[in-house]
């Protein structure tokens, strides 16, 4: 989508927030949690708007400047947690379960100084019974969620 009618002073209030994909894999349970708001808001402008991101330009603002706000706590408050973290899943192919250790260190500082937890999703945490494959599973993830979304 162009943002041709938007005029370009307004584009260039919105600044991109300069941070590659593995900070925003360690804190993304986090973030999603102290994001919530500004998240919820974004989604639904997009929903309401046929999906057109012209229309949203303010809401994901918001989105940008709760990770900006987030991720200075977590600098400031967690530096070295979450450095050894970050630094084990990139030289783990970003795989979690690589690095459980530094993971549960980097936790329990987001919690003892932020007061925010890591919570896991519904998916997380899915026991997918013996007679039932992953593919079954999502299916059925898929199914909850989208009876969720419409209640």
């Amino acid at each position: 989508m162009s943002c041709e009618n938007i005029p370009w002073e307004e584009i260039d209030q919105y600044k991109d927030f300069n941070v590659t994909s593995v900070p925003l894999m360690a804190v993304a349970d986090h973030l999603g949690q102290a994001c919530k708001d500004a998240n919820d808001r974004f989604m639904l402008c997009r929903n309401d708007t046929g999906n057109d991101p012209r229309q949203c330009l303010r809401e994901g603002q918001l989105v940008t400047n709760c990770t900006k706000m987030f991720m200075d706590k977590v600098y400031k408050e967690c530096k070295m947690p979450f450095a050894r973290y970050t630094t084990c899943l990139d030289l783990n192919s970003r795989k979690h379960q690589f690095c459980r250790t530094t993971q549960i260190e980097f936790d329990k500082c987001l919690l003892e100084k932020t007061g925010v937890s890591r919570e896991f999703t519904w998916f997380q945490d899915k026991q997918v019974p013996p007679h039932q494959t992953w593919p079954e599973a999502f299916r059925e993830f898929k199914s909850d969620v989208t009876n969720i979304i419409k209640h």
